[in-house]
């Protein structure tokens, strides 16, 4: 099918300009709102899809960690004081 000539795609193509012609503005706002009516709830149901998936992946995910892995177990306090006092002499 693609093999074939590209002209073979035009002339269709070129011969169903005139029957867009002869449209009235108004028929060819009706059609473009219909299109673009079917558009969004085509995006819109495959973004609600998206997400239901993502929070149900996220839910299977999510395990609670234990105590001893909370969120400052890598950190240690430090041995030095890292604000040291300055003994002033008079």
């Amino acid at each position: 099918m693609w093999g074939r000539s590209p002209l073979l795609w035009a002339i269709p193509l070129w011969m169903s300009f005139g029957s867009a012609a002869a449209l009235a503005e108004p028929q060819i706002c009706y059609v473009l709102d219909g299109l673009l009516f079917v558009y969004g709830i085509i995006l819109t149901a495959l973004y609600c899809r998206l997400k239901i998936t993502q929070a149900r992946e996220s839910q299977a995910k999510t395990v609670k960690p234990k105590a001893e892995e909370g969120v400052y177990m890598g950190l240690s306090p430090h041995a030095q004081d890292t604000y040291e006092t300055i003994g002033m002499k008079k």
